[in-house]
């Protein structure tokens, strides 16, 4: 019987081995050694639940979140994944046969994803919505994956004794996501873009024109300051002094067609207009006055450090909170603004449910590829990572906007007659002084 005093359990533990003094002197030097490197054993003092596994993952979760590792919506999503494990592992018969966590097997893993795949839900939250088969299945799966990687790992959970084996590594768990059909056509088509942009009222059709020419992510657009245009380009960068980073945490520059510029600065009296780029409906069609109107990104900046040096020391969690509450009140559009917008004008257009707002980003890289636009630059206008080759280093993007003109004028002809048309019918004699044009959506 071995006896020792572990830091990180602050208890004395014990460890029992059949065999010989030798064997006794090897474990012995085993724990020391772990001991050494990680100030803890590997040897757990009581065995842990589901439960208990959960919240201490994601209690780690949260705290990476507030030290910048990994954003606060990431941990959120986690977190609302392993709802599902802990509903799973409450049912009666599976407490009866895997009470603790440290029980888990692949039977175990495989009756979960059986689970998984039974399970509907309501897409939106809300209780009383129309409930359809869960599509995340394999994020759910992954995510517990991760737990118990980070429950075995002595360097970061150390909540699982030595040798623990992952039940649901990728090779253990079979997936059951269908491999998508690439000769396929994107569940939004160039023409069903046309479609949409033409259906838009004039507030929608400036919002929506930089998804079907950028294909932005979601929520890039609540974010776009009039001060990233300059010249014939549109910056869409990560914000430091507001806490914002984008998605791939990079920033990207893209071209400016006279059209979508015009589009941009239409309403601007302004040589050099200032501020958001978009705003929230209420505020755009002068219904409301939020209490920071007006202001720059540089008066946005020291009114966001303002409040911040009133709050005191705070997490990535609150200053995220506190950066969504300056922009509302300088009049900014959300995330869910947009996604209403876009199920108004979809719903009009009786569109099929599977077209969603991010398949104009699956029609923008298609367009680019068809049209032509070499691998490297598509990765740079959606905003991936180039990737580490040396090629990398010494091809340089100076006919990007030569090459993003030719793929968009050749396949994405339609919404470009839209864009054209509308743009000249804002501009016409008459239009108002704002640029306000027709609005087809009620």
């Amino acid at each position: 019987m071995l006896q020792w005093w572990d830091p990180h359990a602050k208890a004395n533990l014990s460890d029992r081995v059949d065999g010989d003094l030798i064997d006794a002197i090897a474990r012995a030097r085993q724990i020391d050694q772990r001991l050494a490197d990680f100030r803890r054993s590997g040897r757990v003092r009581r065995r842990l639940t589901h439960s208990e596994l959960v919240a201490a993952y994601v209690a780690d979760l949260n705290r990476r979140a507030r030290a910048g590792e990994v954003a606060p919506a990431t941990a959120a999503r986690y977190e609302s994944a392993l709802k599902h494990y802990v509903a799973f592992t409450n049912q009666p018969a599976v407490t009866a046969a895997y009470r603790y966590a440290t029980a888990v097997d692949h039977k175990f893993a495989l009756e979960f994803a059986a689970y998984l795949g039974t399970l509907e839900i309501a897409h939106n939250g809300h209780p009383h919505a129309t409930r359809s088969r869960m599509q995340a299945t394999e994020f759910v799966l992954d995510t517990v994956r991760a737990m118990y990687a980070w429950a075995g790992d002595p360097a970061r959970g150390g909540r699982l004794p030595d040798g623990f084996q992952n039940p649901f590594l990728r090779r253990a768990v079979p997936r059951r996501r269908v491999a998508v059909d690439l000769t396929s056509e994107p569940d939004i088509t160039a023409a069903m873009a046309a479609q949409f942009l033409a259906a838009c009222d004039d507030y929608q059709f400036r919002l929506f024109f930089p998804y079907v020419f950028y294909g932005l992510r979601a929520a890039e657009p609540v974010h776009l300051f009039h001060e990233f245009i300059e010249d014939d380009w549109l910056t869409v960068p990560c914000i430091p002094d507001l806490d914002y980073t984008t998605k791939g945490r990079r920033n990207k520059r893209l071209p400016l067609l006279p059209e979508l510029k015009a589009l941009l600065l239409r309403g601007e009296t302004n040589s050099k207009p200032v501020g958001l780029v978009y705003q929230r409906r209420a505020v755009a069609a002068g219904q409301e006055r939020p209490p920071l109107a007006g202001m720059s990104l540089a008066d946005l900046v020291a009114a966001f450090e303002q409040r911040r040096r009133k709050a005191g020391v705070m997490d990535a969690f609150a200053a995220a909170k506190l950066r969504d509450a300056v922009l509302a009140d300088v009049g900014g559009t959300s995330y869910d603004a947009i996604q209403g917008e876009f199920r108004r004008v979809a719903r009009a257009l009786e569109w099929p449910t599977q077209a969603t707002l991010k398949d104009f980003r699956h029609l923008f890289g298609t367009a680019l590829a068809n049209g032509g636009m070499p691998e490297h630059e598509r990765r740079y206008l959606l905003g991936h990572a180039p990737g580490n080759e040396a090629i990398v280093t010494y091809t340089h993007l100076n006919k990007l906007a030569e090459h993003y003109r030719h793929a968009i004028e050749q396949e994405l002809d339609p919404a470009l007659a839209v864009l054209r048309r509308r743009v000249s019918e804002c501009s016409a004699p008459g239009s108002d002084a704002t640029g306000g044009c027709s609005s087809p959506v009620d």
